[in-house]
């Protein structure tokens, strides 16, 4: 049981750190001014538009757009909580977990 309690934190760990990086670096360009992030983060997000067809990050509608002002509101703060809580070993990292989830 102890196996698979470290392999899920493991995998949380790498869920929450991608989030915890993304959110910021990824998504935030699509609520910020591109002169604020560097080149090659810009001509990633431009890159992945084009090759996968991804029209919401390319065109920006006005609904992708609250999405993603509530990502960074809310959702990412709680990755970073979480990150915090499975380091640290919490015992509150279950109900942050869940409200994450929900």
């Amino acid at each position: 049981m102890g196996a698979v309690s470290k392999l899920t934190d493991a995998v949380l760990f790498l869920f929450f750190l991608t989030v915890a990086l993304a959110a910021p670096l990824i998504d935030g360009q699509t609520i910020l001014p591109s002169d604020l992030y560097p080149t090659f983060l810009v001509d990633l997000k431009s890159w992945y538009a084009t090759e996968f067809g991804d029209y919401l990050v390319a065109e920006k509608p006005h609904f992708f757009v609250g999405l993603v002002w509530l990502e960074l509101v809310f959702q990412w703060p709680l990755a970073l909580i979480c990150l915090y809580g499975l380091v640290a070993s919490k015992p509150w990292l279950n109900t942050t977990c869940l409200i994450y989830g929900s």
